[in-house]
């Protein structure tokens, strides 16, 4: 697994690509159940992120802190 901060969210994200992919030549049915799942799950664009000065983990690219060594962060 990724060491991204969301990396289920990601993996899910991957799924739901190749998912749209193999649905691709399906019937309007199939395609109309997965498309209320994809909504469903709402998992949003990914995320951007940003190495850490301090330690170089990756976290969220707005925020204020590192999640691992907690060093300020310069404002993104």
């Amino acid at each position: 697994m990724s060491s991204h901060p969301e990396a289920k969210r990601s993996e899910l994200r991957g799924l739901v690509t190749e998912m749209q992919l193999a649905l691709a030549d399906a019937g309007e049915q199939p395609r109309a159940i997965w498309d209320r799942l994809v909504l469903a799950l709402d998992l949003g664009p990914e995320p951007e992120v940003r190495a850490c000065p301090g330690c170089g983990k990756l976290g969220m690219r707005a925020a204020t802190r590192c999640g691992y060594c907690w060093s300020p962060l310069a404002p993104a």
